[in-house]
């Protein structure tokens, strides 16, 4: 009996033991199950964040560029105008003028000036004269047919047209179409007409190893001064300038 009583015991204690091991191995499991539930969800929460922020950035970084953009676009255009001012002109031929050297061909330029704007400014007012560089702005803007081709307000009433891969006689028929384009035209302002003139000065030239911004408007300058001097409503043709003749078109001497 006693033995029965002691083996009983034993195996009470052995089945309690075991029961206790089974239920802290479940107990830990489901910790542990709980414990990787929530890891995952804060890993799916912060890559979500993540997501979230890294969006966000980039939504913020292309904004930036936008206005970036915007605000170098307003820093290169004149206020007046609307058309590329000094500073992207200066930037814009010096880089015409590398090209021109690397790639051999013919840079035109030509240096436009209204004709007598002192006088409008004297006679009618600086406002009758900002609406004279308004309209011929426009009148500039529209004879321009390639987006290559660059209008900008050089200073004050004179401007300036940079034309890449453009020979001495492409520079002369558009200054020409120019001039014209103008000498037709009638500026109102109120009960006032106003006819304008301008006098354009061509410059070109396939740019040599030594050639800089100042070789070419300089001159331009000085063939937009012979056509002040001549009488103004002209166009004048630098000396300088040159024509592109390509290899094929040279003769052979040889033959």
């Amino acid at each position: 009996m006693m033995q029965w009583l002691q083996l009983n015991w034993q195996q009470l204690l052995i089945g309690f033991s075991g029961g206790v091991v089974l239920t802290a191995l479940f107990a830990w499991l489901m910790f542990y199950l709980q414990q990787k539930k929530w890891q995952l969800n804060v890993a799916d929460q912060l890559e979500d964040s993540i997501q979230q922020r890294t969006l966000e950035l980039q939504i913020t970084l292309t904004e930036l560029a936008d206005k970036n953009k915007q605000l170098e676009q307003q820093n290169t255009r004149d206020a007046l105008t609307g058309v590329r001012n000094r500073a992207f002109f200066d930037q814009k031929l010096s880089a015409e003028i590398k090209r021109s050297r690397r790639e051999r061909s013919t840079l035109g330029l030509l240096m436009i000036d209204i004709d007598h704007f002192k006088a409008i400014n004297d006679n009618h007012g600086h406002l009758v004269g900002d609406l004279v560089i308004k309209e011929v702005a426009n009148c500039l803007q529209q004879e321009l047919k390639r987006s290559t081709d660059h209008l900008c307000r050089y200073g004050g009433e004179e401007f300036a047209i940079i034309l890449p891969n453009t020979d001495n006689e492409g520079a002369m028929v558009l200054a020409e179409q120019v001039r014209l384009c103008l000498a037709n035209q009638h500026i109102q302002y109120e009960d006032l007409e106003l006819s304008v003139t301008v006098s354009i000065g061509c410059y070109a030239a396939v740019a040599e190893i030594n050639s800089s911004s100042a070789d070419y408007i300089q001159a331009a300058d000085t063939a937009l001064y012979q056509a002040k001097n001549e009488g103004r409503n002209k166009v004048v043709c630098s000396a300088l300038s040159q024509s592109v003749i390509s290899e094929q078109e040279t003769p052979d001497e040889s033959v």
